[in-house]
């Protein structure tokens, strides 16, 4: 795929995300007071009980606890989610050719408008009130992801300068020298995991790394695998801010583990999990091949739309999927 068509796809996708934050917190602000206060005492009691052991206090003195702990757990929600912003912002102005000056200043500038017609907004709702700290506090949350994402830019540039033909000379290092290739195993965990390991004979030919979600159940591959697997954090649609932030999380998680392990080609059988490595891996200019499930017969997955645009390789396993995914070759059912 052309690496301008990739990057025009990345630029509409981390629009699309930046809409959807920005409606998730004029939601948040169109909350009246007592319905705000709540959310917010919620959040406080489910810290109290995590880190207070809460379930063990008496009703006043968690009520005293919680009224104690929501003022900070207001800003601290605030902080949070304009850093999201400011590191979405940051991340699509990167796709564009601009001075890196302006890509800083067009973030800010972007987050602390949002900013003040969030506080204008809440004015307008009854017994809520729009505060210029609250504006200067978000900026400074957006300022912050701005500078995270800054950061992370500049390390990989000067591990892409200082290793920018890596997989092409382990390729040839490996022809040369008859070593096993890097390749990298990913997937979410379930009947993702399940199709995926269904590729272990190939573990034996290849210099493999398996990376999957972290959950109890997949706990026994660290005792089979050891070194051999590494684990992102486990996820759940169901909860949507909580997954917004932790899917965020995979992203550099997910790069760490590729500068870490550096492979060759990324195998995945999906979904959500594997869709910021598919990518990454495109980026630096390792091969992907992206096995879609054997569960979806006639319907595309959402990580299988969003992959098969950059697949080295995209692979179907019943061929009414040829349908869906037209350049996509049937090998066959997995199992």
């Amino acid at each position: 795929m052309n690496k301008n068509i990739l990057k025009h796809v990345i630029r509409y996708v981390l629009m699309i995300a930046i809409i959807i934050l920005c409606c998730i917190i004029f939601n948040f602000s169109s909350e009246d007071g007592p319905k705000s206060s709540g959310t917010s005492g919620k959040v406080a009691s489910i810290l109290i009980d995590i880190f207070a052991d809460g379930k063990n206090m008496s009703p006043p003195e968690k009520a005293s606890m919680v009224e104690m702990l929501q003022p900070f757990v207001r800003k601290g929600a605030h902080f949070s989610i304009y850093m999201l912003l400011g590191i979405l912002l940051m991340c699509c102005m990167l796709t564009f050719k601009i001075s890196n000056v302006y890509k800083f200043d067009i973030s800010i500038a972007v987050s602390f408008l949002y900013a003040c017609t969030d506080e204008l907004h809440q004015r307008f709702i009854p017994a809520r009130s729009g505060q210029f700290t609250d504006v200067c506090l978000d900026t400074l949350g957006s300022a912050c992801g701005i500078l995270i994402v800054w950061l992370i830019v500049i390390i990989i540039h000067k591990i892409k300068n200082k290793d920018a033909d890596k997989p092409k000379k382990l390729a040839e290092k490996n022809e040369v020298t008859d070593k096993k290739r890097k390749i990298m195993f990913i997937a979410s965990t379930g009947g993702h995991l399940n199709e995926l390991m269904q590729l272990k004979p190939l573990f034996k030919k290849y210099d493999y790394h398996i990376v999957t979600e972290k959950t109890k159940v997949d706990n026994s591959y660290k005792e089979e695998y050891k070194d051999k697997i590494s684990f992102l954090i486990y996820g759940t649609k169901k909860y949507p801010i909580r997954y917004i932030f932790k899917f965020l999380a995979n992203c550099f998680i997910s790069l760490y583990y590729f500068f870490k392990y550096q492979p060759e080609v990324v195998i995945t059988t999906g979904t959500h999990t594997a869709v910021p490595m598919c990518y990454i891996a495109k980026i630096f200019g390792s091969k992907v091949i992206f096995i879609e499930t054997f569960a979806n017969r006639t319907t595309g997955t959402v990580a299988g739309r969003l992959v098969y645009p950059i697949a080295d390789t995209f692979v179907v396993q019943w061929d009414e999927m040829l349908k869906v995914y037209p350049k996509a070759v049937c090998w066959g059912w997995i199992y």
